[in-house]
């Protein structure tokens, strides 16, 4: 790179070594680089325009203003300047901020170099900056750093700031209606509602369902692989009729099944296929991501016990190793048994163990056994009546709702009909509890 066309980075960083370093690494790249720890110098820089892109580490300790008020003045003021962002502060709220900013990139620590130097040459060739979302919050319900969940910051925070359908899969008790709400919550559709359709529906509660829809908000459709033909086109025909309205809710779907080679869901219409094949968010399971299981956790904890008991470093580390079948939803109820039957102000491994022994989905002798066994038997009695080349086309639906409907009724009748302690009890939202009383024609006080 020669001198005259020498391309001029500007750095702010708390930490002077991370802050050489990288400065010498980027002017090994052929950049000229200025570094500071000192957001007044940087701004300084900035408006005398001797930078062509900023880096901002948003953790520089200021009491005039925190890393996310500086990046704002820049777009203000420079609204094409390119800025990324570095924090240690590992979170989704850090990614959304980010993003909400404009800013270029976010780069949580410790970062790949790599990834970093060709993210600034990209910037670098094109310097505007996508629409901003206008919602922020600060209690956002996700946690974990571990490096599968920096990935998934970084997708949502992009599909926040777009309007194109999201596609979320990953297995069950990963979060992905967690994920979807935060979507539109911070997406341009925020203003509006979020009409959620949790699939198996019947097509009379469907028809129902898409009356309420409108061209603003979000349309959340939970287990999307389970809608049947007749409600592919229900949905599709609803989706076209508003479009050619001009304008269009939002598309957000879920499904805990696996996407088949060619990145398609079996049994959708290519329709909606085509709709819903534009971003991709894959949730890790827990397993793939134990470096999160302490903060969970110790979030869990804090949560179920109104910051009034905290878990001990032993009990925490109990927890780790598991196959955890049931992903973040398993380890929540483990937590939230633990706490009811706590005897002391602090959760140790003795008060973990007993619920593990419920929870446990790896196999272990004594663990599983029970209920799966009745459920064994129960299945191959009924089965037994069947052709062994031949079941009927909806025994998969039909079997579950033969488990959920006598479930749903038990949890009802146990919590005496109080729905916001059933769903809490079995780690559903008491929106999703409540269209399934109604789809099974359960009523909520009853025995």
């Amino acid at each position: 790179m020669s001198e005259q066309h020498q391309q001029r980075v500007l750095l702010a960083h708390n930490d002077r070594i991370a802050r050489e370093t990288l400065a010498r690494d980027l002017t090994g790249k052929g950049y000229a680089v200025r570094a500071t720890s000192s957001f007044d110098t940087l701004w300084r820089w900035i408006r005398k325009q001797e930078g062509d892109l900023i880096l901002i580490d948003v953790d520089i300790p200021d009491p005039a203003r925190n890393g996310f008020e500086l990046l704002k003045q820049i777009r203000q003021t420079y609204p094409h300047l390119p800025a990324m962002v570095l924090s240690a502060e590992n979170t989704v709220l850090t990614s959304l901020l980010a993003a909400r900013f404009d800013a270029t990139d976010y780069f949580p620590k410790p970062f790949s170099f790599a990834q970093l130097s060709a993210s600034i040459a990209r910037a670098l060739q094109t310097s505007a900056p996508g629409p901003a979302a206008q919602n922020p919050r600060t209690n956002l319900p996700l946690v974990g750093s571990s490096a599968p969940m920096q990935e998934v910051y970084r997708t949502v925070a992009q599909a926040a700031q777009s309007d194109l359908p999201v596609l979320i899969t990953g297995e069950t008790g990963t979060g992905k209606s967690l994920i979807a709400s935060v979507i539109h919550d911070f997406g341009a559709q925020a203003q509006g509602e979020i009409t959620v359709l949790h699939f198996p529906l019947s097509d009379e509660a469907l028809g129902q369902a898409l009356k309420t829809i409108t061209s603003k908000g979000s349309v959340l459709v939970e287990e999307v692989s389970a809608l049947t033909e007749a409600q592919n086109a229900q949905l599709i025909g609803l989706l076209s009729r508003l479009e050619q309205a001009g304008n269009c809710p939002r598309l957000i779907a879920t499904t805990g099944s696996p996407l088949s080679p060619s990145g398609g869901i079996d049994g959708l219409s290519p329709q909606l296929q085509f709709r819903l094949n534009t971003m991709h968010l894959a949730l890790p399971p827990l397993r793939d991501r134990e470096a999160d299981v302490d903060a969970l956790a110790t979030a869990f904890v804090a949560e179920f016990s109104q910051n009034s008991i905290t878990i001990s470093p032993r009990a925490r580390r109990s927890l780790l190793g598991r196959a955890w079948p049931g992903n973040v939803r398993e380890l929540k109820n483990l937590i939230q048994r633990a706490v009811l039957s706590a005897r002391g102000k602090v959760l140790d491994a003795d008060d973990v163990r007993p619920s593990m022994a419920v929870d446990s989905g790896d196999g272990a002798p004594g663990q599983t056994a029970p209920l799966e066994a009745a459920i064994a038997r129960a299945l191959a009695a009924h089965m037994s009546g069947f052709d062994e080349n031949c079941l009927p086309p909806d025994f998969y639906q039909y079997s579950l709702a033969a488990f959920e409907r006598p479930l749903l009724k038990r949890v009802m009748a146990m919590v005496g009909g109080n729905q916001l302690k059933a769903a809490a009890l079995l780690g559903i939202n008491r929106n999703t509890l409540h269209k399934k009383l109604v789809h099974y024609d359960l009523r909520p006080n009853m025995s």
